[in-house]
């Protein structure tokens, strides 16, 4: 049996997502033939859930600090994927999983945002990136613990650059054809309208970006994904045949 690929995505608590989830992992599945597992990284008021319990009021999306407990989830085992869930497949993400780290503990592209690498898709050594992270039980305390892993990690040596097509952020001048995966990074422009968002919509500069999305959505909805709206704490969706 083949080993899935373990992907993480960082999503909002109570189902104001679940279109972008269903999206992406539509594109996720489409564009690949190995298995994927994918773990929705939601705030529930479970404590005895790994994303349960954190201290959050510094974190600038609900989920921003979840990505350091993946290490921890993993059991230190192997590798796995992190993406926040504004995001679009293009490019088998088995390409991506394949990746040889060459002994660093983790994988980002280049980016100026914060401070020389761009966190929001990160391959990571679970094993290796054991020794440099604090138990999840002391970060979900600490509400400066994810700034610290960003301050200490991003632009420094210990991160592999990746390409910068794997985190493709609202096109960059890229043509579709040459983007793998792509972020849709500012909120007022994003083609879905998340019900937490209460800022005023753009327009987006690339409207062959937003028909992409549109596109996907229909095609995922043809294929037999329906968003499930279920309660107050969880979002999920529903992939028909799957």
């Amino acid at each position: 049996m083949i080993d899935p690929i373990r992907i993480f995505v960082g999503t909002s608590a109570n189902n104001e997502d679940s279109e972008a989830e269903m999206v992406l992992e539509y594109s996720l599945r489409k564009n690949t033939t190995h298995p994927i597992e994918i773990t929705w990284m939601r705030q529930t008021n479970d404590t005895d859930s790994i994303w349960g319990g954190w201290q959050t009021q510094r974190w600038s999306t609900p989920f921003s600090g979840f990505r350091w407990a993946i290490p921890e989830a993993c059991n230190f085992h192997g590798k796995a994927i992190y993406m926040d869930v504004d995001q679009v497949n293009i490019r088998d993400i088995a390409e991506l999983y394949a990746t040889e780290l060459k002994g660093y503990p983790l994988a980002a592209r280049r980016g100026a945002r914060f401070g020389g690498h761009e966190f929001c898709v990160v391959l990571m050594d679970c094993e290796r990136l054991g020794d440099m992270l604090m138990p999840v039980s002391r970060m979900k305390s600490n509400p400066d613990a994810h700034h610290r892993y960003i301050a200490q990690f991003s632009g420094s040596e210990i991160v592999y650059d990746l390409d910068p097509r794997w985190n493709c952020h609202d096109g960059e001048g890229r043509s579709l054809d040459d983007i793998w995966h792509l972020h849709y990074t500012k909120m007022e422009t994003q083609p879905w309208k998340p019900a937490w968002f209460t800022g005023k919509p753009e327009e987006h500069p690339r409207q062959d970006l937003v028909k992409f999305w549109n596109d996907m959505r229909a095609e995922a909805v043809l294929n037999g994904c329906t968003p499930i709206l279920n309660n107050n704490t969880f979002g999920q969706y529903n992939i028909i045949g799957r």
